[in-house]
């Protein structure tokens, strides 16, 4: 007998159900998920001995950012990290002198899979571009450096991960992914914009886990403060008055110019979008793809072999 497979004159009414009820679960049930935003900005500031200046760190949402600043009459110190729940983000860290500064941000989200089936989920994300570079000035060494982590569930393992340094003698170190489009010239480096796409594989019905993006951007310097423009000091003497030779000492003088090195990190959004979402395409975004649950595929064998035992017999 010639005839579709599936042709429903071929089926009793019960074999025919079974087959249509698996083949709608394969196909009915949404795709969903709940998740929960986190955010975290903290900045850190220090000179010479002075104790550190701390801002944050804050967690507010949609917005979160924080900046701490410290200076002294030679050297100075910045560390700022913001952060938006649409997107945008940037944490950096600077100074001159001697100094420790550090920009933290941290991004977090907590996934339920509330969808009433098993969903695969990935995980994609941009990092901005972003530059470091030192400038040893008098003398004296520092260096700049960042770290990011994309990390699952506490793990001290994490799923991305991409760090570097840059001395203030031009040596450059790296750490696991390099961004796009990274360049190193003498005491500068920089590097693109890069799409990162993290798989996590599949959640059961009403499994959760957590995913935290940790920005670390951190300036370190221990310069020489050095004298870049002398002083000019002058006086001159003159008699007047009597002709019993008085005189009178004018002086000016300009007190010597400071000049020493200086560090800097900055990875983030660059055109200060804070609290705008960002055009085009997302910058963070959280699929899901529906996997059929095992008793699903069950009872989508059982069907089909029901099907083909029919068939067998209708043949013989």
């Amino acid at each position: 007998m010639q005839g579709s497979l599936l042709h429903p004159q071929l089926l009793a009414p019960k074999q025919l159900a079974i087959i249509l009820a698996s083949l709608g679960m394969l196909t009915s049930l949404p795709a969903a998920a709940t998740v929960v935003d986190g955010l975290s900005a903290q900045g850190m500031a220090q000179v010479g001995v002075a104790p550190m200046q701390v801002s944050g760190p804050n967690t507010s949402l949609p917005y979160a950012s924080a900046n701490a600043t410290a200076s002294d009459a030679d050297s100075n110190a910045s560390g700022d990290a913001w952060g938006h729940a649409n997107g945008p983000y940037r944490a950096s860290a600077d100074g001159v002198g001697v100094f420790d500064s550090t920009g933290h941000f941290i991004r977090s989200w907590s996934i339920t899979n509330n969808s009433g089936v098993a969903q695969h989920y990935a995980f994609n994300f941009f990092i901005y571009y972003g530059s470091m570079s030192t400038d040893p000035g008098a003398g004296g060494t520092g260096y700049a450096e960042y770290a990011v982590n994309i990390n699952r569930d506490g793990s001290s393992t994490p799923l991305f991960s991409s760090s570097a340094r840059i001395a203030s003698n031009g040596d450059l170190t790296r750490g696991g992914s390099e961004l796009d489009g990274a360049s190193h010239s003498g005491t500068s480096y920089s590097w693109g914009g890069t799409y990162v796409n993290v798989d996590l594989g599949i959640l059961g019905i009403g499994e959760s886990t957590s995913v935290v993006y940790d920005l670390v951007s951190h300036a370190y310097g221990d310069y020489t403060i050095g004298t870049g423009c002398s002083g000019n000091g002058y006086g001159d003497g003159y008699g007047y008055g009597d002709g019993y030779g008085d005189g009178v000492a004018l002086a000016l003088a300009v007190s010597p110019c400071t000049y020493t090195g200086s560090s800097y990190s900055s990875l983030g959004d660059p055109d200060n979008l804070n609290t705008t979402p960002l055009p085009g395409p997302p910058a963070i975004e959280i699929t899901a793809v529906q996997v059929p649950e095992p008793a699903t595929l069950g009872l989508l064998g059982m069907g089909l072999a029901v099907l083909g035992v029919r068939r067998r017999r209708q043949r013989g």
